[in-house]
């Protein structure tokens, strides 16, 4: 018997994609578009062999829970929002993707698994108005940062992410947005916000810049999930604490 995953299931599949490269793939139950205009050999082959975001999913998969209000912002192909709304509801998952060029893509998505999340073609930085995008040859690389020679610039619509934290009251923020992070966290109010998955790119930041990031999550309460460390992305928390507990600091910390 073949197992799901294996070493002989992964070898036949090696075989099938040399003769065929189907247009739609399975990845953790969500079906996506493999073959369609806008993915790359690079980007079908991932999702084909179920490697597409497979760090990110891990971890959503693992911390979701019935309560949580996700945003996700650097949405890509919408597997993560289509995953989640999956589990929790549409009302309850809000997708943000920058990119023009992959809204087609996630409507697409989000029909072949029959979910409607909420989607918005916007950049979510400080202030309203118009910024500039950089998209590259393969879309996962696009950024507010120029990442390659042949990046195109192109002028997208900014909201203002605070606004949209108060709007949507979100719990669990997923955040891959290829070095665009560090500002985003400089500014975000994560007051209500008590999960975040993080994409980090060291990259385009640098160790002291991603050391900068941790930093400020730590100084807001955050805790670091080892057991959820999966390269580059990494999970933070705010532990539970009794009403009228102090926060646990550097300085009362248990030794």
């Amino acid at each position: 018997m073949i197992r799901k995953g294996g070493k002989a299931d992964r070898r036949l599949k090696k075989i099938a994609w040399r003769w065929r490269q189907p247009e739609w793939a399975q990845n953790r139950g969500i079906w996506l578009p493999c073959g369609q205009a806008g993915i790359t050999p690079g980007i079908a082959r991932q999702i084909y062999f179920g490697e597409y975001e497979s760090k990110e999913i891990d971890i959503v998969a693992r911390k979701l829970e019935a309560g949580d209000v996700v945003l996700e912002v650097g949405a890509g192909l919408g597997y993560i929002s289509a995953f989640c709304a999956r589990r929790i509801g549409n009302e309850r998952v809000h997708a943000f993707e920058a990119n023009p060029a992959l809204m087609p893509l996630i409507r697409a998505t989000h029909e072949r698994n029959a979910v409607a999340p909420g989607v918005h073609n916007v950049l979510l930085a400080q202030g309203e108005g118009v910024c500039t995008f950089y998209v590259e040859s393969e879309f996962w690389a696009s950024s507010t940062k120029p990442r390659g020679t042949q990046a195109q610039a192109i002028k997208v619509a900014q909201r203002d992410l605070n606004a949209e934290l108060r709007r949507l009251a979100p719990t669990f923020l997923v955040v891959d947005i290829e070095g665009g992070e560090a500002e985003f966290f400089a500014y975000a109010d994560l007051a209500g916000v008590s999960k975040i998955c993080v994409e980090t790119h060291p990259d385009v930041l640098g160790d002291t810049g991603v050391s900068a990031l941790f930093s400020r999550l730590f100084d807001q309460g955050f805790v670091l999930d080892f057991s959820c460390m999966r390269k580059n992305v990494f999970f933070f928390y705010r532990q539970q604490r009794a009403p009228g507990a102090p926060a646990l600091s550097a300085a009362n910390a248990p030794a």
